[in-house]
């Protein structure tokens, strides 16, 4: 478990940290809703699976982030606490 608050900061480090294939996903206490982060050569892809289900491909580690800041918002709104799973 890790606090919403830390999650940009946390998923800033994991992206450096990412080989080709590694997924992480980050899930609401109830588990109902999640975004999923994986990587592929040298982009990623966001699969989003909550109030609407997304995905945005061969996005750049900036696009990444910034998508996840409003991705945050919309999926995790209450939330004080996600599930992090790689």
């Amino acid at each position: 478990m890790i606090d919403n608050k830390n999650l940009l900061k946390l998923l800033r480090t994991e992206l450096q940290k990412m080989n080709n294939g590694d997924k992480t996903k980050f899930l609401t206490y109830k588990k109902d809703r999640s975004i999923l982060v994986e990587k592929g050569g040298d982009t990623f892809t966001i699969i989003k699976n909550g109030y609407r289900q997304m995905v945005w491909e061969n996005l750049t580690k900036a696009e990444v982030l910034k998508r996840m800041k409003k991705l945050q918002k919309v999926e995790f709104p209450r939330s004080n606490k996600l599930y992090l799973s790689k």
